[in-house]
């Protein structure tokens, strides 16, 4: 049969709606293994195959045809197996289904990453794919196609960012991975940066054996190296030689300690009898209207409090430049910076992902899985700071010279 007369056969609408209505009287799917639709695409593949192949052969004179080979394609519609053409020259090479392609829907392989994404396992995400498309991908396939997703995740780690941040919030959380056949903690120190547009973002995720500020240390100069010369505020834990890691990578910057884990911190010496009062003693000093008066708040509290608690207040001297940085501005930049709450939001999003999945196989697979769900949950955490209006004026206003050229 020509190419021009089996493409009007297909293509014949009269005869699509006889086969089509007889196949679905005698129980047939629309999709799947053998549906109506299904049938149909493949008719429609192998005839744009062959037409490859005319045409191929229409430019190369001397060479001829030489038989088919056999594959199976994936398609939304479900599988369909097709006889691709082969000419003596071994020089046909068809562009509708490269020769070691296996599926021409990329909608399958988005479709994967984002149940991936979502925490699904992969003989989960197998059983869906046949259920939905009738197609079966194997879970050995479903780990390919997560994998080519690392050439993204590259790009997306080594990304350049902008010159000056307002605030960026560093924080790590931990998960279990194997490593060399043991299960061991890894620390996922995460950046979690505010431009000076207002937008959020997670600038980078990193891997480690535990957290430390040494570590600390040389995701601040990949920050900087990507781009970053300038940052307002630094919202931190208390983890011990934090403060004076930033400093010696970003000196200009204010950093502020997270004010709910000292309080978490402070709390682990009370007894819960006194849980309550101490609470409301605490609140005292960090909603003081400023620094002297918070000083003043700690002291009555210490009075308060130093024959059962001495260590709180000892505490909360050691650190007290860091804990009372957000007292020297308004209200807007206090509520901004005053706890690392924000991206401990972003953690909770990749908590959610991993809580059912026990260790994860490496480290590699840990960061594509992250990555992963973050892109699938970016209404949650990629939104503008609030009332950033407001907070611009202010930073226009506080920090004149190191704002020129952003507002």
């Amino acid at each position: 049969m020509s190419k021009k007369k089996e493409s009007e056969d297909i293509f014949d609408y009269n005869a699509f709606e006889k086969e089509a209505i007889q196949k679905l009287k005698s129980g047939k799917d629309f999709i799947g293994p053998g549906g109506v639709f299904t049938d149909m695409i493949g008719r429609i593949l192998q005839a744009a195959l062959d037409g490859e192949m005319d045409d191929h052969l229409s430019e190369n004179k001397p060479n001829r045809r030489n038989g088919h080979t056999s594959k199976q394609v994936k398609t939304s519609m479900g599988s369909v197996d097709l006889s691709p053409p082969r000419d003596r020259e071994g020089s046909f090479e068809p562009e509708l289904i490269p020769k070691w392609k296996r599926s021409i829907d990329p909608q399958i392989e988005k479709q994967i990453l984002t149940l991936y994404g979502m925490g699904n396992s992969y003989s989960d995400i197998s059983n869906y794919i046949q259920e939905m498309y009738g197609v079966n991908y194997s879970t050995s396939l479903i780990s390919k196609v997560t994998g080519n997703v690392w050439e993204e995740v590259d790009a997306w780690r080594s990304r350049p960012l902008q010159s000056c941040y307002a605030l960026i919030y560093l924080d790590a959380i931990h998960f279990k991975v194997r490593d060399n056949g043991r299960v061991t903690t890894k620390a996922i120190y995460t950046a979690f940066g505010v431009d000076m547009e207002g937008s959020r973002d997670v600038l980078g995720l990193y891997i480690d054996q535990a957290e430390g500020a040494r570590f600390w240390g040389r995701v601040l100069e990949n920050l900087k190296d990507r781009g970053i010369e300038d940052v307002l505020f630094f919202s931190i834990d208390g983890l011990k030689g934090f403060p004076e890691v930033i400093e010696q990578v970003f000196p200009n910057s204010i950093v502020q300690r997270c004010i709910v884990h000292m309080i978490r911190t402070s709390l682990r010496y009370v007894s819960w009898k006194d849980y309550k009062t101490v609470c409301k003693d605490l609140r005292t000093v960090y909603r003081a209207a400023d620094e002297p008066a918070a000083r003043r708040a700690l002291e009555a509290f210490d009075e308060t409090w130093r024959s059962k608690y001495p260590e709180i207040a000892k505490k909360w001297n050691k650190s007290w430049d860091h804990l009372t940085a957000f007292m020297d501005y308004p209200e807007d930049i206090r509520r901004m910076i005053y706890t690392t709450n924000a991206v401990e939001a972003v953690h909770k999003v990749m908590r959610k992902t991993t809580k059912t999945k026990g260790a994860m196989t490496s480290e590699d697979a840990l960061i594509k899985l992250l990555y992963l769900t973050l892109k699938q949950n970016e209404k949650s955490w990629k939104r503008k700071a609030n009332g950033w209006s407001s907070i611009i004026r202010t930073l226009a206003n506080e920090f004149p010279q190191r704002t020129i050229g952003y507002f």
